[in-house]
């Protein structure tokens, strides 16, 4: 790809970073020289919103449409805000943008394929395709013709948005989506931590410190790997060596990826896509949690305005976040400093007793629980309101909660959360009890951890995770006592919310019909904590950086031991990154589709490897619209992931059954129906063949080397409804003539 289209993309971003972070210095004033952090996800989430309601009409005239507001928002804010020396002092921000767009850039060029053998890539290139293909929305679904995507696109569908914007084919738009979302998490993680930190006079250390946790730290597997493994070698060989993928399996048989795998792997999943959104909702909720009592019209703009729509616009883009976001939303209502009675609820004040035998006094007695839950409730359906083009048209059955049978090893989970741990645990307990010094505390942790990993070793997750909890709560409950003195900050409130997730999906989880248990509960719902728990430890260490009020450490001879308990930190948590940048760039083809030349065209490797193939795919890419095509289906052999549906996952051109995850998107009923179906098309009689080809509408037929494996010989010649349009020693590519169909 040449070096101008890669920076053409960029200035696109940066154009649009620039006019997101000045708007935002409006509503997130609060957070200071850190608002402008957030100006890409602000951007995007304005031209995507936009975008998303005009684009079922035309997709072209939302997107011009998004950037008009973007563009009156812009002039609105810097008409009504003294915004220069604040916008000049929030500038480092978009340079850390550009260091992260190459740093990933730089990576992905040495593994740019879109390969399905490693992952879900297919899925995510064709969601991808799919909308840069569209005219209108919904795009129509690659793997299940004539039907919309049952699926939360909204992610791929603003990663096409910018793909428009900056004239790229979705073969480098793969790639620099990848880079561009992995740079606006890692600067909202910058903004976000530093803003929280700022309150503790930590700023600048708390942000380095978000940059640190967010993007490039890992859980603590590669170091214990590392230090139980024989000695061979140097300290810098043993590093070399460690392998990418163990660290993202850690629990077993579930998934534990963090952003450096999850960007580097290179699915550009929904989770991912979605990150920059969550934590831009965070930071409006943390706009609200500084803001005095005073200023009512301000937070109820951000609870009922700014929230709802930025949490549906994350619903759209992954609706596994929705629910969390709204947990956010109930415990930063609950813990601000100003009550969410003022929010308009001034009913509920009193409503319930204060004094006497009433049994809920301190929690219900002043009207925060039942106004924070009324509130969250209403943000709940302007969210879904907002949302709402997505919601009429998503199909998902077959959902049910379930409870979980199997438990995640404690070991495990200390493993995954353990430099978190580390960091928050002795930081909520000296809180917890100030007079106790944070040895003891320590002391009092690691033995009753001990204890109840021997005597209730199937529950010793959930209760080591559920006393977290409870600390946290009392911690942040005791901050809010008027003669508090505020130890603990919003920093609380975001460990609360990721102790309270790592018990729920250890008793529940959300079962699908996939049939693969709380795989994806526990996937789609760690890719959450890591990012509350890498915020509120980023805070705790700025603090002890910057020597605020944080967690004191005992000294040898007066010596300050809390930079060496960073470094280590760091060390343990870093060593996995290093490794990685090593594996991916030593030039090895395992286990990743590494290259012979880096570069960033995601269909490079299909090229060289399926030449024929992709000869076919490329002319069947240059036909104009969504003609329907029939091809394989993605199942009955092979593993999950293999070479298979590539025509449609790869041009966008919606095939009549695709892979076997439409059995998770839609009634699985339908989809084994249309596998039946198009098992009839390749393989039944002529006039059974016509019936189906008229009932799909099919426009081609892809007759190539799987079709050949699954079905045999091609009975397509010699039929008077086709004709071949295209054919290699691989590939016969037939056009289907709808008027002659006879059945």
């Amino acid at each position: 790809m040449p070096l101008d289209a890669v920076v053409g993309w960029l200035v696109v971003c940066l154009v649009l970073g620039l006019a997101g972070g000045l708007m935002a210095l409006g509503p997130l004033a609060s957070l200071g020289r850190y608002a402008p952090a957030f100006g890409l996800p602000a951007a995007l989430f304005v031209v995507g919103s936009v975008a998303l309601w005009i684009g079922h009409r035309s997709i072209t005239a939302g997107l011009v449409a998004g950037l008009a507001v973007l563009g009156l928002a812009t002039v609105v804010t810097a008409r009504r805000t003294d915004w220069r020396d604040r916008f000049r002092a929030g500038l480092a921000a978009y340079g850390l943008f550009v260091l992260a767009f190459c740093f990933m850039l730089a990576l992905r060029a040495f593994d740019p394929a879109v390969d399905p053998a490693s992952g879900e890539k297919f899925l995510d290139f064709g969601l991808l395709r799919a909308h840069l293909r569209a005219t209108a929305l919904p795009a129509e679904d690659t793997w299940f013709a004539g039907e919309p995507f049952s699926y939360y696109y909204g992610g791929q569908f603003t990663a096409s948005l910018l793909a428009r914007l900056a004239d790229t084919p979705a073969r480098f738009a793969y790639n620099l989506s990848l880079a561009t979302f992995y740079a606006s998490l890692v600067t909202a993680a910058y903004g976000l931590a530093g803003a929280i930190g700022r309150r503790w006079d930590a700023g600048h250390a708390a942000a380095l410190a978000g940059v640190f946790f967010v993007g490039f730290a890992s859980n603590l597997s590669p170091v214990v790997r590392l230090l139980s493994s024989p000695v061979d070698g140097s300290p810098a060989a043993a590093v070399a060596g460690l392998d990418y993928w163990p660290a993202s399996r850690v629990v077993p048989g579930m998934i534990t990826e963090f952003p450096l795998f999850a960007y580097l792997n290179g699915d550009v999943h929904a989770h991912m896509l979605a990150a920059p959104f969550s934590l831009l909702t965070v930071a409006c909720l943390y706009a609200y949690f500084g803001t005095p009592d005073e200023r009512r019209r301000y937070r109820q703009g951000v609870v009922f305005g700014l929230v709802p729509s930025i949490a549906g616009f994350v619903t759209v883009a992954h609706a596994w976040s929705f629910p969390i976001l709204l947990g956010i939303v109930w415990l930063t209502l609950y813990f601000a400093p100003a009550s969410p009675v003022s929010l308009g609820f001034d009913r509920f004040r009193g409503s319930i007793p204060t004094s006497g035998d009433a049994p809920v006094v301190g929690f219900l007695g002043d009207g925060r629980a039942l106004a924070a839950t009324v509130a969250t409730g209403i943000v709940a359906l302007l969210a879904v309101g907002w949302s709402l083009p997505f919601w009429s048209v998503s199909a998902t059955t077959g959902l049910s909660i379930a409870v979980v049978t199997t438990r995640s090893p404690l070991g495990s989970l200390l493993l995954v959360h353990g430099p978190f741990l580390a960091v928050l645990v002795p930081y909520l307990l000296v809180r917890l009890t100030p007079e106790t010094g944070v040895r003891t505390s320590a002391g009092i942790v690691v033995a009753a951890v001990a204890m109840v990993n021997y005597l209730l070793s199937g529950f010793a997750g959930v209760v080591v995770f559920a006393i977290l909890v409870l600390v946290a709560w009392f911690v942040l409950q005791r901050a809010r006592r008027p003669d508090a003195d505020a130890a603990v900050g919003y920093e609380g409130v975001l460990a609360l919310a990721g102790f309270g997730l790592v018990v729920l999906v250890e008793l529940v989880y959300l079962n699908e019909p996939t049939r693969i248990g709380r795989v994806n509960t526990f996937f789609k719902t760690y890719a959450e904590v890591w990012l509350l728990f890498g915020i509120a430890a980023a805070v705790v260490v700025g603090r002890v950086l910057a020597d605020g009020d944080g967690v004191s450490l005992p000294g040898i001879g007066g010596f300050d031991l809390r930079p060496v308990a960073v470094a280590l930190l760091v060390l343990s948590t870093g060593i996995y990154g290093v490794a990685a940048v090593i594996e991916w760039t030593d030039g090895d083809d395992e286990p990743h589709n590494s290259v012979d030349n880096p570069t960033l065209d995601a269909l490079s490797f299909a090229r060289d490897r399926y030449p024929e193939r992709m000869a076919a795919i490329s002319w069947l890419d240059e036909r104009s619209g969504t003609p329907t095509l029939l091809s394989a289906p993605g199942s009955g052999i092979g593993p999950d992931y293999y070479w298979v549906n590539a025509p449609s996952s790869l041009t966008g051109v919606p095939t009549v059954a695709g892979w076997a995850h439409e059995v998770g998107f839609r009634d699985p009923d339908a989809y084994w129906r249309r596998v039946e179906d198009v098992g009839v098309v390749f393989d039944g009689s002529r006039s059974d063949r016509h019936r189906l080809l008229d009932r799909y509408g099919v426009r081609y037929v892809y007759y190539g080397p799987e079709e050949r494996t699954r079905y045999g010989t091609d009975r397509f010649d010699g039929d008077p409804a086709t004709e071949p349009v295209f054919e290699n020693d691989a590939v016969t590519i037939y056009r289907v003539n709808q008027s002659t169909l006879r059945y």
